[in-house]
């Protein structure tokens, strides 16, 4: 039975609730606090960075490991709410409104489900310990994204919920460059 990225996300919260006053790091490098804050620091926006990272409570004793499931954790359910909403909308939605809300959002529906298959995809790598791509989903999902922002071609009920998952996306990336690939 496969598991979501939603369960492994809470299960592996719970098991680094249990571990870390077990294990320390032996890193002689910045300490989590200042690795988090590090992260922000090389993004566009730092405070929504610092808001989104520390608004969980284990980012203050984070190695990049446990940063890596904080970040794409939250861009994994800003995107399963996100197309949650989508599909809620378009139930409300008759075929006569504008058409090219309609549209736009009938397109976004397809553009966030293959977010969160990456997203999920991405999670699951963090559980068998696979890092290499991270910075690559992080890019591609940010296209489905934007992508999904273009389809409305005007003015769009999406924007800011659009602009969110971005931000989130930008700090996956910038975590995702802790990480050296050969």
């Amino acid at each position: 039975m496969a598991i979501s990225g939603a369960l492994h996300f809470f299960i592996f919260t719970l098991f680094l609730c249990f571990s870390t006053s077990i294990f320390t790091s032996a890193s002689p490098h910045l300490d989590s606090s200042q690795l988090a804050t590090q992260i922000c620091k090389n993004t566009t926006n730092v405070s929504f960075c610092m808001s989104a990272i520390f608004s969980d409570p284990l980012a203050s004793s984070a190695d990049r490991y446990v940063l890596s499931y904080i970040v794409f954790g939250q861009a994994y359910k800003n995107a399963t709410s996100t197309k949650n909403f989508i599909g809620l909308s378009l139930k409300s939605m008759k075929s006569d409104e504008n058409r090219r809300v309609l549209s736009g959002m009938q397109k976004c529906q397809g553009f966030y489900e293959d977010a969160i298959r990456a997203l999920s995809e991405v999670m699951n790598n963090l559980d068998s310990e696979t890092f290499y791509g991270l910075d690559k989903a992080a890019i591609d999902v940010e296209s489905s994204i934007r992508a999904c922002e273009a389809s409305f071609s005007g003015q769009s009920p999406m924007s800011q919920k659009n602009q969110n998952l971005v931000e989130l996306l930008k700090i996956c990336f910038a975590v995702s460059q802790l990480y050296q690939y050969n």
